[in-house]
């Protein structure tokens, strides 16, 4: 295993009400803040990073209209302008241009929101995933929960688009690829929300840290085997990848009891890995 670890801080973007039942399978009929959680990263050779950009103001811009103000009327949105990325590295002395690389877990809007803030950065991302939204536009864009403003207009120059991945396989999940080739990042497919969703192994001073996107919105699904409501399957890529995923999860967490698995809305996650780091500094 490499001894390359990473400076890592995960931060809150904003949040959306969801119904907890629509979340899990068994789930109580009561709103949920889904916060959309991101990781700024800092390798040691590479430099700083991102892991997703999630929400930023000009998301309540692009959901202003027909048809992806249906987007907001679904999921309300609660955003607010210092909670965007780029506001919040002045906490690290940063700044938008220190940002080498993004990688972008899928393209969904409250994934990819804050993308734009980063006009120099590498944008990193599953070359099945921009195929299947690259030409969508209106209703059939909002079926994949995508946003084609949010995108950069530069972002086929800027792009690495990742074939499928033939790297060492990584426990109970599959095929990975080595970012570095140095162990510290390894991506994994993570299947059935999103066409190409990925997933990050992530090797921090604190630990592995498995940044799981929308594999699932509730940690305990991975636990306890639960999927989401078939509800949402209509507006999902892949309702069975999505259970074959979760119990992939599962799977893995007991074989690898010592890494933290991250999905990017859990409340759970945004409790214990931002609300106390706040209170602890």
């Amino acid at each position: 295993m490499s001894q390359v670890t990473l400076e890592c801080h995960i931060l809150d973007t904003g949040y959306c009400l969801a119904w907890e039942h629509h979340m899990i399978q068994g789930g109580q009929r009561r709103k949920v803040a889904c916060h959309s959680l991101v990781a700024l990263l800092k390798h040691q050779e590479h430099g700083w990073m991102l892991w997703d950009t999630g929400y930023a103001p000009r998301m309540l811009e692009a959901t202003q209209t027909l048809p992806f103000s249906l987007y907001r009327r679904a999921t309300p949105l609660y955003i607010q302008p210092r909670l965007s990325v780029a506001a919040q590295l002045a906490r690290w002395q940063l700044k938008p241009s220190d940002i080498r690389r993004i990688i972008i877990s899928h393209f969904h809007a409250d994934h990819l929101a804050g993308l734009r803030d980063f006009p120099q950065a590498e944008l990193i991302a599953s070359g099945n995933a921009y195929a299947d939204v690259a030409t969508r536009r209106g209703i059939n864009a909002l079926r994949r929960a995508f946003i084609p403003a949010l995108l950069p207009t530069d972002f086929a120059e800027r792009a690495t688009l990742l074939p499928e991945f033939n790297g060492p396989n990584l426990a109970s999940l599959g095929p990975t690829y080595d970012l570095f080739c140095d162990g510290s990042l390894r991506l994994v497919s993570l299947p059935g929300h999103a066409r190409g969703q990925l997933g990050l192994l992530a090797q921090t001073q604190r630990g592995q840290l498995l940044f799981a996107a929308d594999s699932c919105w509730l940690r305990r699904s991975i636990y306890e085997c639960r999927p989401p409501s078939r509800l949402t399957n209509f507006f999902v890529d892949d309702p069975r990848a999505i259970r074959n995923t979760i119990q992939h999860l599962h799977d893995f967490a007991q074989a690898q009891t010592d890494v933290v698995i991250i999905p990017s809305h859990c409340p759970e996650a945004f409790r214990q890995e931002v609300e106390l780091s706040y209170e602890d500094n």
